[in-house]
């Protein structure tokens, strides 16, 4: 009994699916795997960043640095994949409970917003053209910004432990 070369393999028909599945399955895999770090403008590349004091930027609540110059924040949407990886892993919070904080503050008269930008390309110019800015971009755009935005800085939180 042989079988023919046409019925020993698999057909193609088979394989194509499988594999357009696999790619699918292995898109959130890699998506939890990004990371996020912060960027601030080089005019506060000595102030010392804590996860309290970050917390306390991005929830708008403080509104100088150390040396007393004004915070000027700058996020992405709320639906952006870093800001929710962001949010997640340096704030220990979810994008809709920012979302939340700032509405209440805008609501109430006591604060604003932060700036919204569009992109991770439009956050880095913005933070590197903004004195006392700091905002965030996925981990592995560090390349392009050391080389082509030599006024932004990847700063890294004092007391906590990465990895």
């Amino acid at each position: 009994m042989s079988t023919s070369p046409r019925t020993a393999r698999w057909p193609h028909c088979q394989v194509t699916p499988l594999l357009v599945l696999l790619s699918f399955l292995w898109m959130p895999l890699s998506a939890l795997s990004a990371t996020a770090q912060i960027i601030i403008s080089a005019d506060e590349a000595n102030s010392p960043i804590d996860r309290t004091l970050l917390r306390a930027m991005f929830s708008m609540r403080l509104r100088e640095w150390p040396d007393g110059r004004p915070v000027h924040v700058f996020v992405l949407s709320d639906e952006d994949e870093v800001t929710a990886v962001f949010c997640r892993e340096q704030l220990g919070t979810y994008p809709y409970v920012m979302r939340s904080t700032w509405d209440r503050l805008v609501f109430t008269g006591t604060g604003l917003a932060p700036t919204l930008v569009r992109s991770e390309r439009e956050m880095r110019e913005r933070v590197r053209s903004t004195p006392g800015a700091i905002g965030y971009v996925r981990s592995g755009d560090t390349s392009e910004v050391r080389t082509s935005l030599p006024r932004l800085l990847v700063a890294a939180l004092t007391g906590y432990p990465h990895g």
